[in-house]
Protein backbone atom coordinates (compact mmCIF):
# COMPACT_ATOMS: atom_id res chain seq x y z
CA UNK A 1 0.00 0.00 0.00
CA UNK A 2 1.35 3.67 -0.97
CA UNK A 3 1.52 5.18 3.16
CA UNK A 4 4.18 7.13 1.98
CA UNK A 5 4.19 8.87 -1.69
CA UNK A 6 5.83 11.95 -0.89
CA UNK A 7 9.39 12.01 -1.68
CA UNK A 8 10.36 15.45 -0.31
CA UNK A 9 9.24 18.81 0.85
CA UNK A 10 11.25 22.20 -1.29
CA UNK A 11 10.85 25.74 -0.26
CA UNK A 12 11.58 28.51 -2.04
CA UNK A 13 11.49 32.45 -1.14
CA UNK A 14 11.92 34.70 -3.94
CA UNK A 15 14.06 38.24 -3.09
CA UNK A 16 12.41 41.06 -3.86
CA UNK A 17 13.36 44.54 -3.99
CA UNK A 18 9.92 45.49 -3.79
CA UNK A 19 7.41 46.61 -0.88
CA UNK A 20 4.87 43.41 -1.13
CA UNK A 21 3.33 43.89 2.61
CA UNK A 22 1.48 47.22 1.47
CA UNK A 23 -0.70 46.93 4.97
CA UNK A 24 1.92 47.02 6.97
CA UNK A 25 2.95 49.99 5.20
CA UNK A 26 -0.25 51.80 5.45
CA UNK A 27 -1.10 50.98 9.46
CA UNK A 28 2.74 53.13 9.47
CA UNK A 29 1.91 55.97 7.51
CA UNK A 30 -1.37 56.29 8.93
CA UNK A 31 0.30 56.33 12.54
CA UNK A 32 2.49 59.60 11.34
CA UNK A 33 1.25 62.64 13.39
CA UNK A 34 -0.53 64.67 10.99
CA UNK A 35 1.00 68.19 10.26
CA UNK A 36 -1.14 71.04 9.49
CA UNK A 37 1.45 73.82 9.23
CA UNK A 38 3.97 71.94 6.78
CA UNK A 39 1.29 69.42 5.19
CA UNK A 40 3.02 65.72 4.50
CA UNK A 41 3.42 65.79 0.14
CA UNK A 42 2.66 62.23 -1.16
CA UNK A 43 3.82 61.33 -4.54
CA UNK A 44 2.87 58.68 -6.68
CA UNK A 45 4.34 57.33 -9.44
CA UNK A 46 3.75 55.54 -12.49
CA UNK A 47 7.33 54.06 -12.52
CA UNK A 48 6.94 52.09 -16.05
CA UNK A 49 9.42 52.81 -18.52
CA UNK A 50 8.38 54.19 -21.93
CA UNK A 51 7.05 51.80 -24.27
CA UNK A 52 9.72 53.75 -27.35
CA UNK A 53 12.49 54.54 -24.97
CA UNK A 54 12.99 51.55 -22.07
CA UNK A 55 15.42 53.83 -20.47
CA UNK A 56 12.94 56.55 -19.83
CA UNK A 57 10.29 57.21 -17.46
CA UNK A 58 7.67 59.43 -18.24
CA UNK A 59 6.86 59.86 -14.40
CA UNK A 60 10.43 61.60 -13.85
CA UNK A 61 9.31 64.77 -16.08
CA UNK A 62 5.98 64.95 -14.20
CA UNK A 63 6.90 64.99 -11.06
CA UNK A 64 9.77 67.52 -11.66
CA UNK A 65 6.84 69.49 -13.32
CA UNK A 66 4.39 69.10 -10.14
CA UNK A 67 6.94 70.25 -7.65
CA UNK A 68 7.96 73.42 -9.64
CA UNK A 69 4.09 74.29 -9.90
CA UNK A 70 3.43 73.70 -5.83
CA UNK A 71 6.89 76.32 -5.50
CA UNK A 72 5.72 78.38 -7.42
CA UNK A 73 2.12 78.80 -5.93
CA UNK A 74 4.47 79.92 -2.55
CA UNK A 75 7.26 82.73 -1.58
CA UNK A 76 10.70 81.33 -1.51
CA UNK A 77 10.72 81.77 2.04
CA UNK A 78 7.66 80.28 3.20
CA UNK A 79 7.98 77.07 5.46
CA UNK A 80 6.31 74.75 3.54
CA UNK A 81 7.71 76.10 -0.03
CA UNK A 82 11.53 75.37 2.36
CA UNK A 83 10.10 71.79 3.17
CA UNK A 84 8.98 70.56 -0.05
CA UNK A 85 12.25 72.07 -1.73
CA UNK A 86 14.47 69.70 0.90
CA UNK A 87 11.66 66.97 -0.26
CA UNK A 88 12.49 67.51 -3.83
CA UNK A 89 16.18 67.07 -3.07
CA UNK A 90 15.79 63.73 -1.57
CA UNK A 91 13.53 62.64 -4.38
CA UNK A 92 15.31 63.33 -6.73
CA UNK A 93 18.49 61.18 -5.29
CA UNK A 94 16.34 58.52 -4.61
CA UNK A 95 14.56 58.46 -8.27
CA UNK A 96 17.89 58.59 -9.93
CA UNK A 97 20.01 56.50 -7.77
CA UNK A 98 17.60 54.01 -5.74
CA UNK A 99 14.79 53.12 -7.39
CA UNK A 100 14.41 49.91 -8.34
CA UNK A 101 14.54 48.90 -12.58
CA UNK A 102 11.68 46.18 -11.12
CA UNK A 103 9.36 48.78 -9.75
CA UNK A 104 6.39 49.95 -11.88
CA UNK A 105 4.46 51.78 -9.02
CA UNK A 106 6.96 54.12 -6.73
CA UNK A 107 5.06 55.98 -3.50
CA UNK A 108 6.73 58.82 -1.34
CA UNK A 109 5.63 60.53 1.60
CA UNK A 110 7.83 63.29 2.38
CA UNK A 111 7.91 66.52 4.89
CA UNK A 112 11.61 67.58 5.54
CA UNK A 113 10.29 69.89 8.55
CA UNK A 114 9.43 66.86 10.49
CA UNK A 115 12.01 64.52 9.23
CA UNK A 116 9.87 61.74 7.13
CA UNK A 117 10.79 60.48 3.88
CA UNK A 118 9.25 56.86 3.55
CA UNK A 119 9.44 55.14 0.11
CA UNK A 120 7.42 52.26 -1.45
CA UNK A 121 8.63 50.60 -4.81
CA UNK A 122 5.48 48.69 -5.82
CA UNK A 123 5.21 45.78 -8.63
CA UNK A 124 2.02 47.33 -9.74
CA UNK A 125 1.34 50.81 -12.10
CA UNK A 126 -0.23 53.24 -9.51
CA UNK A 127 -1.70 56.89 -11.36
CA UNK A 128 1.22 59.58 -11.47
CA UNK A 129 -0.46 62.12 -8.83
CA UNK A 130 0.81 64.92 -5.96
CA UNK A 131 -0.84 65.57 -3.00
CA UNK A 132 -0.18 68.26 -0.41
CA UNK A 133 -2.02 67.34 2.79
CA UNK A 134 -2.29 67.66 6.35
CA UNK A 135 -2.21 63.92 6.40
CA UNK A 136 -0.26 61.27 4.26
CA UNK A 137 -2.61 60.79 1.47
CA UNK A 138 -3.65 56.53 1.76
CA UNK A 139 -6.95 56.07 -0.16
CA UNK A 140 -4.93 54.87 -3.90
CA UNK A 141 -2.59 52.56 -1.48
CA UNK A 142 -5.73 51.02 0.53
CA UNK A 143 -7.68 50.76 -2.92
CA UNK A 144 -4.42 48.87 -4.00
CA UNK A 145 -3.85 46.80 -1.29
CA UNK A 146 -7.84 45.46 -1.29
CA UNK A 147 -7.80 45.22 -5.45
CA UNK A 148 -4.28 42.64 -5.23
CA UNK A 149 -5.16 41.14 -1.37
CA UNK A 150 -2.43 38.40 -1.37
CA UNK A 151 -3.30 35.13 -2.25
CA UNK A 152 -1.95 31.36 -2.75
CA UNK A 153 -2.24 28.83 -5.78
CA UNK A 154 -1.95 25.36 -5.57
CA UNK A 155 -0.88 23.81 -8.74
CA UNK A 156 -1.17 20.38 -8.50
CA UNK A 157 -0.89 17.01 -10.46
CA UNK A 158 -0.40 13.30 -9.54
CA UNK A 159 3.60 13.66 -9.28
CA UNK A 160 4.31 17.26 -7.93
CA UNK A 161 1.92 19.89 -6.19
CA UNK A 162 3.63 23.46 -6.03
CA UNK A 163 1.96 25.78 -3.30
CA UNK A 164 2.69 29.67 -4.43
CA UNK A 165 2.14 33.09 -2.62
CA UNK A 166 0.89 36.01 -4.81
CA UNK A 167 1.71 39.22 -4.14
CA UNK A 168 1.07 42.52 -6.26
CA UNK A 169 0.62 39.81 -9.57
CA UNK A 170 4.10 37.85 -8.65
CA UNK A 171 5.29 34.96 -6.64
CA UNK A 172 7.63 35.79 -3.81
CA UNK A 173 7.43 32.30 -2.00
CA UNK A 174 6.79 28.52 -2.56
CA UNK A 175 6.52 25.48 -1.47
CA UNK A 176 6.93 22.04 -3.35
CA UNK A 177 6.15 18.52 -2.36
CA UNK A 178 7.59 16.12 -5.07
CA UNK A 179 5.74 12.49 -5.34
CA UNK A 180 7.14 9.02 -5.73
CA UNK A 181 6.63 7.02 -8.82
CA UNK A 182 3.07 5.27 -9.66
CA UNK A 183 4.04 1.68 -8.48
CA UNK A 184 5.20 -0.90 -11.33
CA UNK A 185 2.71 -2.98 -13.06
CA UNK A 186 4.36 -6.22 -13.83
CA UNK A 187 2.10 -8.35 -15.22
CA UNK A 188 -1.31 -8.36 -17.63
CA UNK A 189 -4.46 -9.78 -17.10
CA UNK A 190 -7.99 -8.42 -15.13
CA UNK A 191 -6.59 -9.25 -11.92
CA UNK A 192 -3.25 -7.97 -12.23
CA UNK A 193 -4.75 -5.04 -13.65
CA UNK A 194 -7.31 -4.16 -10.62
CA UNK A 195 -4.67 -4.68 -8.49
CA UNK A 196 -1.96 -2.22 -10.20
CA UNK A 197 -5.20 0.59 -10.08
CA UNK A 198 -6.01 -0.10 -6.92
CA UNK A 199 -2.86 0.66 -5.78
CA UNK A 200 -2.25 3.53 -7.64
CA UNK A 201 -6.11 5.15 -6.34
CA UNK A 202 -4.22 4.20 -2.95
CA UNK A 203 -1.22 6.29 -3.72
CA UNK A 204 -3.33 9.32 -5.26
CA UNK A 205 -5.17 9.57 -2.16
CA UNK A 206 -2.55 9.40 0.34
CA UNK A 207 -0.65 12.15 -1.49
CA UNK A 208 -3.29 14.53 -1.61
CA UNK A 209 -3.73 13.60 2.22
CA UNK A 210 -0.05 14.82 2.26
CA UNK A 211 -0.63 17.83 0.12
CA UNK A 212 -4.09 18.78 1.97
CA UNK A 213 -2.50 18.81 5.32
CA UNK A 214 1.15 20.96 4.02
CA UNK A 215 -1.47 23.18 2.30
CA UNK A 216 -3.70 23.64 5.78
CA UNK A 217 -0.57 24.57 7.53
CA UNK A 218 1.09 26.82 4.97
CA UNK A 219 -1.86 29.18 4.36
CA UNK A 220 -2.12 29.20 8.32
CA UNK A 221 1.46 29.95 9.18
CA UNK A 222 1.07 32.71 6.36
CA UNK A 223 -2.28 33.64 7.33
CA UNK A 224 -3.53 33.66 3.92
CA UNK A 225 -7.87 34.10 2.97
CA UNK A 226 -7.84 32.73 -0.27
CA UNK A 227 -6.48 30.08 -2.06
CA UNK A 228 -6.83 28.81 -5.82
CA UNK A 229 -6.57 25.06 -6.55
CA UNK A 230 -5.09 24.70 -10.04
CA UNK A 231 -4.95 20.77 -11.33
CA UNK A 232 -6.43 18.04 -13.38
CA UNK A 233 -9.89 16.27 -12.09
CA UNK A 234 -8.52 13.30 -10.57
CA UNK A 235 -5.92 15.19 -7.89
CA UNK A 236 -8.65 17.80 -6.97
CA UNK A 237 -11.45 15.06 -6.76
CA UNK A 238 -9.07 13.54 -4.16
CA UNK A 239 -7.47 17.21 -2.71
CA UNK A 240 -11.52 17.96 -2.31
CA UNK A 241 -12.06 14.71 0.08
CA UNK A 242 -8.93 15.40 2.45
CA UNK A 243 -8.89 18.88 2.70
CA UNK A 244 -9.47 20.51 6.31
CA UNK A 245 -12.71 22.79 6.11
CA UNK A 246 -10.97 25.76 7.04
CA UNK A 247 -9.21 25.29 3.60
CA UNK A 248 -12.44 24.29 1.19
CA UNK A 249 -13.72 27.76 3.39
CA UNK A 250 -11.00 29.52 1.85
CA UNK A 251 -11.33 28.46 -1.83
CA UNK A 252 -11.98 30.95 -4.83
CA UNK A 253 -12.35 28.95 -7.22
CA UNK A 254 -10.85 25.31 -9.07
CA UNK A 255 -9.45 25.53 -12.25
CA UNK A 256 -7.05 23.74 -15.02
CA UNK A 257 -3.84 25.10 -15.39
CA UNK A 258 -0.55 22.97 -16.40
CA UNK A 259 1.81 21.71 -13.76
CA UNK A 260 4.75 23.37 -16.30
CA UNK A 261 2.86 26.59 -16.21
CA UNK A 262 5.52 29.77 -16.12
CA UNK A 263 4.83 31.64 -13.07
CA UNK A 264 2.99 34.86 -15.33
CA UNK A 265 0.91 32.87 -16.90
CA UNK A 266 -0.20 31.30 -13.42
CA UNK A 267 -1.02 34.90 -12.53
CA UNK A 268 -2.85 36.17 -15.64
CA UNK A 269 -4.73 32.91 -15.46
CA UNK A 270 -5.85 32.86 -12.21
CA UNK A 271 -6.51 37.05 -11.54
CA UNK A 272 -9.64 36.87 -13.46
CA UNK A 273 -10.90 34.65 -10.56
CA UNK A 274 -9.62 36.76 -7.96
CA UNK A 275 -11.14 39.89 -9.73
CA UNK A 276 -14.28 37.99 -9.44
CA UNK A 277 -13.86 36.70 -5.28
CA UNK A 278 -13.03 40.27 -4.80
CA UNK A 279 -16.00 41.50 -6.37
CA UNK A 280 -18.09 39.44 -4.63
CA UNK A 281 -16.66 39.70 -1.70
CA UNK A 282 -17.87 43.63 -2.04
CA UNK A 283 -21.35 42.46 -2.66
CA UNK A 284 -21.30 40.17 0.62
CA UNK A 285 -20.37 43.16 2.64
CA UNK A 286 -22.31 45.81 1.57
CA UNK A 287 -25.40 43.20 1.70
CA UNK A 288 -24.43 42.63 5.44
CA UNK A 289 -24.54 46.48 5.63
CA UNK A 290 -27.97 46.45 4.30
CA UNK A 291 -29.13 43.72 6.91
CA UNK A 292 -27.75 45.46 9.76
CA UNK A 293 -29.67 48.31 9.21
CA UNK A 294 -31.79 48.76 12.13
CA UNK A 295 -30.79 46.00 14.05
CA UNK A 296 -29.56 47.39 17.23
CA UNK A 297 -27.58 49.92 15.35
CA UNK A 298 -25.05 48.17 14.24
CA UNK A 299 -24.58 50.36 10.97
CA UNK A 300 -23.71 53.28 9.87
CA UNK A 301 -24.64 54.87 7.03
CA UNK A 302 -23.33 58.21 5.55
CA UNK A 303 -20.32 60.73 6.21
CA UNK A 304 -21.41 62.02 9.14
CA UNK A 305 -22.65 58.65 11.21
CA UNK A 306 -19.47 56.92 9.84
CA UNK A 307 -17.20 59.73 10.79
CA UNK A 308 -18.65 59.89 14.09
CA UNK A 309 -18.41 55.92 14.18
CA UNK A 310 -14.85 56.08 13.28
CA UNK A 311 -13.83 58.36 16.00
CA UNK A 312 -15.20 56.33 18.63
CA UNK A 313 -13.33 53.39 17.33
CA UNK A 314 -16.92 51.27 16.91
CA UNK A 315 -16.15 50.65 13.01
CA UNK A 316 -15.44 47.16 11.93
CA UNK A 317 -15.44 46.90 8.46
CA UNK A 318 -15.57 50.65 6.32
CA UNK A 319 -17.34 50.41 3.05
CA UNK A 320 -16.99 53.09 0.26
CA UNK A 321 -17.70 52.94 -3.33
CA UNK A 322 -14.09 53.79 -5.35
CA UNK A 323 -15.48 57.00 -6.63
CA UNK A 324 -16.73 58.47 -2.95
CA UNK A 325 -15.46 61.76 -2.47
CA UNK A 326 -16.55 64.53 -0.37
CA UNK A 327 -15.06 67.68 1.40
CA UNK A 328 -14.77 68.27 4.96
CA UNK A 329 -12.84 69.76 7.89
CA UNK A 330 -10.43 68.44 10.83
CA UNK A 331 -8.94 70.11 14.05
CA UNK A 332 -6.28 67.90 14.43
CA UNK A 333 -5.45 69.06 17.88
CA UNK A 334 -8.66 68.07 18.82
CA UNK A 335 -9.28 65.03 16.59
CA UNK A 336 -12.31 66.93 15.42
CA UNK A 337 -13.66 65.98 12.00
CA UNK A 338 -16.92 67.60 9.95
CA UNK A 339 -18.23 67.12 6.39
CA UNK A 340 -18.92 70.23 4.28
CA UNK A 341 -17.33 73.69 4.19
CA UNK A 342 -15.47 74.43 7.73
CA UNK A 343 -18.05 76.28 10.29
CA UNK A 344 -16.93 80.05 11.11
CA UNK A 345 -17.61 78.84 14.73
CA UNK A 346 -15.77 75.83 16.26
CA UNK A 347 -18.22 72.73 16.62
CA UNK A 348 -16.14 72.06 19.70
CA UNK A 349 -15.15 74.79 21.38
CA UNK A 350 -12.13 75.55 20.04
CA UNK A 351 -10.19 78.13 18.37
CA UNK A 352 -12.12 78.23 14.36
CA UNK A 353 -8.55 79.16 12.93
CA UNK A 354 -7.39 75.41 13.71
CA UNK A 355 -10.30 73.69 11.04
CA UNK A 356 -8.06 72.67 8.52
CA UNK A 357 -9.91 72.21 4.87
CA UNK A 358 -9.94 67.81 4.32
CA UNK A 359 -11.00 65.60 2.03
CA UNK A 360 -13.75 62.87 3.71
CA UNK A 361 -12.78 59.79 1.63
CA UNK A 362 -8.70 60.04 2.68
CA UNK A 363 -9.28 61.10 6.48
CA UNK A 364 -12.24 57.70 6.80
CA UNK A 365 -9.31 55.65 5.37
CA UNK A 366 -6.62 57.09 8.37
CA UNK A 367 -8.63 56.67 11.01
CA UNK A 368 -9.41 52.93 9.88
CA UNK A 369 -6.12 51.85 9.61
CA UNK A 370 -5.03 53.25 13.31
CA UNK A 371 -8.22 51.90 14.50
CA UNK A 372 -7.69 48.25 13.25
CA UNK A 373 -11.10 48.63 10.83
CA UNK A 374 -11.13 46.54 7.74
CA UNK A 375 -11.57 48.38 4.33
CA UNK A 376 -13.73 47.63 1.64
CA UNK A 377 -13.53 50.14 -1.28
CA UNK A 378 -16.66 48.89 -3.72
CA UNK A 379 -16.00 48.92 -7.55
CA UNK A 380 -18.41 51.60 -8.43
CA UNK A 381 -18.60 51.18 -12.24
CA UNK A 382 -19.15 47.67 -14.10
CA UNK A 383 -16.00 46.98 -16.35
CA UNK A 384 -16.18 46.17 -20.09
CA UNK A 385 -15.45 42.65 -19.57
CA UNK A 386 -18.21 42.21 -16.90
CA UNK A 387 -20.39 43.92 -19.74
CA UNK A 388 -19.17 41.72 -22.36
CA UNK A 389 -19.61 38.57 -20.02
CA UNK A 390 -23.55 39.35 -19.42
CA UNK A 391 -23.73 40.73 -22.61
CA UNK A 392 -24.39 43.64 -21.20
CA UNK A 393 -25.91 46.82 -23.89
CA UNK A 394 -22.36 48.88 -23.85
CA UNK A 395 -23.72 52.31 -22.80
CA UNK A 396 -23.47 55.02 -25.70
CA UNK A 397 -20.61 57.42 -25.80
CA UNK A 398 -21.22 60.68 -23.49
CA UNK A 399 -23.66 58.66 -21.37
CA UNK A 400 -23.28 57.15 -17.66
CA UNK A 401 -21.43 54.30 -17.83
CA UNK A 402 -23.73 51.37 -15.69
CA UNK A 403 -23.09 51.13 -11.86
CA UNK A 404 -22.65 47.40 -10.17
CA UNK A 405 -25.30 46.49 -7.56
CA UNK A 406 -23.23 47.13 -4.62
CA UNK A 407 -22.64 50.34 -5.97
CA UNK A 408 -25.73 51.49 -6.18
CA UNK A 409 -26.64 50.19 -2.48
CA UNK A 410 -23.94 51.63 -0.72
CA UNK A 411 -25.29 55.20 -2.85
CA UNK A 412 -28.54 54.95 -1.21
CA UNK A 413 -26.55 56.68 2.12
CA UNK A 414 -24.32 58.92 -0.22
CA UNK A 415 -21.58 56.02 -1.11
CA UNK A 416 -20.14 55.33 2.44
CA UNK A 417 -21.28 53.32 5.38
CA UNK A 418 -19.92 51.06 8.23
CA UNK A 419 -20.34 47.87 9.88
CA UNK A 420 -19.86 48.85 13.90
CA UNK A 421 -18.47 46.20 16.67
CA UNK A 422 -21.20 47.31 19.11
CA UNK A 423 -23.76 50.04 19.19
CA UNK A 424 -23.69 52.92 21.53
CA UNK A 425 -27.05 53.08 23.83
CA UNK A 426 -28.26 56.54 24.88
CA UNK A 427 -26.46 55.85 28.53
CA UNK A 428 -23.02 55.31 26.75
CA UNK A 429 -22.76 52.00 27.44
CA UNK A 430 -21.65 48.98 24.57
CA UNK A 431 -23.50 46.20 23.46
CA UNK A 432 -20.63 43.59 21.48
CA UNK A 433 -21.48 42.26 18.37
Amino acid sequence: MATDPTQRVREQVVDSPLDLDLQRALRRLAALEPSPAIPYLTIALDWRPDGQDPGRRPARQFIEQELDRLLGEREYRDPVAVSVRDDLELIRTFLDEDADAASQGIVIVACAARNVFETLQIGLPVESNVTLAPTPALLMLAKLAEDYEPYAVLLVDQHEATLSFIRQARRHRSMTLDGSEYPRKQATGGWSQRRFQSRADERVSAFAQDVAEEVRKALDEAGKRILVVAGDEVMTSALDEHFHQSVKDRIAGTMRIDIRASEQEVVELTMPLIEAFEREQEASAVRRLQESRGSGGLAALGSDDVLAALQAGQVMTLMMTDDYSQPGWADYSMSHFGTGDAPKRHPGGGDAAELEPIQIEEEVVRLALQTGADIEIVQAVVSMAEMNAVDMDIPEAGGDPPRTAPAQALDEFGGIGALLRYALSNDQSTTPT
